[in-house]
């Protein structure tokens, strides 16, 4: 996808955080919290253009599985064209319907949890559903992953999880916080 392109689905989507897509310095720090040596299943929220998707694709062991939960329909689309990978899944929902998709077998069983929706723009309520769906699919010791432009996820991490540690990653546009925060801190 372009950079127009995403600038203009950025314009068109008010839920749309950024108006560039994710800086590969801020993708590899990020990435630097998953090891990619055994087979994981890592869920994507709010993949866009797919930045982190292919990144993760080029480090994954061909057992793993990518499913990418993304909203917006030109992303999504996109997504479906230009990633073909027999270890992706692609949905066109919200991120805190995540376990009417997956497979029963995978509920609980996650390893990661990657999101670069802006929970900023959620209501309270919203970003609670999206918080506990998200612990209910992680594995024991599981990892969620957010990137975000600000401080304010973290009361309702703690809340729902308990525990967080952020990182700041300035090299990006917007700079973001990211926050690492386990199920059942280990």
């Amino acid at each position: 996808m372009s950079k127009i392109d995403f600038l203009k689905t950025f314009i068109k989507d008010k839920d749309v955080a950024s108006v560039t897509p994710t800086s590969q310095h801020c993708v590899k720090k990020v990435c630097t919290n998953i090891d990619f040596s055994k087979d994981i299943v890592l869920v994507e929220y709010g993949p866009g253009d797919g930045v982190f998707s292919r990144y993760l694709l080029d480090k994954m062991t061909p057992g793993s599985k990518l499913i990418l939960v993304e909203l917006n329909e030109d992303f999504y689309t996109h997504l479906r064209e230009t990633i073909v990978d027999p270890r992706v899944e692609i949905f066109n929902i919200r991120a805190g319907d995540v376990q009417t998709v997956l497979e029963p077998s995978l509920i609980g069983n996650v390893d990661y949890v990657l999101s670069g929706i802006p929970f900023s723009f959620l209501n309270k309520e919203r970003k609670k559903v999206v918080l506990e769906a998200t612990k209910s699919i992680l594995k024991e010791g599981g990892l969620f992953l957010a990137y975000q432009t600000s401080g304010h996820l973290k009361k309702p991490v703690m809340e729902v999880f308990g525990n967080f540690e952020t990182d700041f990653i300035p090299l990006n546009l917007p700079p973001y916080f990211v926050y690492k925060v386990y199920k059942n801190a280990v």
